[in-house]
């Protein structure tokens, strides 16, 4: 009976979360995920780095978006980045894209060459879509909450599912609020990730689908 209880929770959690039906895009087929460790001490220096990076990505004309989340669960001393590509050929142009953007490459290795006395080294994941039938909208960049889990035991209902290219199997789901988040993580050992605006280089999408969270890093 206990089980079933918590399993009946963990739907009910789930069912919370998807009230983002309205922000719904396509999920896309490959994700970059990188997990970026800070440094004791680092948090404020780091800070100015990235956001001077933000402004920049937008100045100089960033070939893709992308999404820096910090989590508010697990291990807290590090910056989660995602980048989500449609397919091989975009993320292969992206990455083509970034080296012919020769104002835009300089910044920012410039920037990365400033963040190496307070970072430390990045784990970059490349993970391929997994489709589920009972997967929820995809929101990255809508939603002010990610959630994810790494290898759950099962899969959790509702979650968009993601293969590593190193085996590793992560479970996603996004959330509008805090406290919906933190419910499907109690239940199910997800990490609880936020959006930092001001590190984010946004998909135009993503501001006219919640231009509220991202209107301080517009200012």
């Amino acid at each position: 009976m206990r089980r079933v209880f918590k399993i009946a929770a963990t739907v009910a959690a789930i069912q919370l979360l998807m009230n983002i039906s309205a922000m719904a895009q396509t999920a896309p087929k490959i994700l970059l995920i990188a997990r970026e460790p800070l440094n004791p001490g680092a948090e404020a220096e780091y800070d100015r780095i990235e956001s001077e990076t933000a402004v920049l990505a937008a100045k100089l004309g960033c070939p893709h978006p992308y999404l820096a989340l910090q989590p508010l669960s697990g291990a807290k001393d590090e910056v989660w980045w995602l980048n989500g590509f449609a397919s091989q050929d975009e993320l292969n142009s992206v990455g083509e894209a970034y080296k012919t953007n020769e104002a835009w490459n300089a910044a920012l290795t410039k920037n990365q060459k400033r963040k190496e006395p307070v970072t430390g080294k990045t784990m970059e994941q490349l993970a391929d879509l997994e489709p589920h039938a009972d997967s929820e909208p995809w929101a990255m960049g809508r939603a002010r909450y990610v959630v994810v889990a790494s290898d759950p035991a099962a899969h959790v209902s509702g979650s968009i599912v993601f293969k590593g290219r190193n085996g590793t199997r992560y479970e996603v789901l996004m959330a509008n609020a805090r406290e919906e988040a933190e419910r499907v993580a109690r239940e199910t050992n997800f990490v609880v990730l936020e959006v930092v605006p001001r590190w984010s280089f946004p998909a135009k999408e993503w501001v006219d689908g919640n231009p509220e969270m991202w209107k301080a890093a517009s200012k």
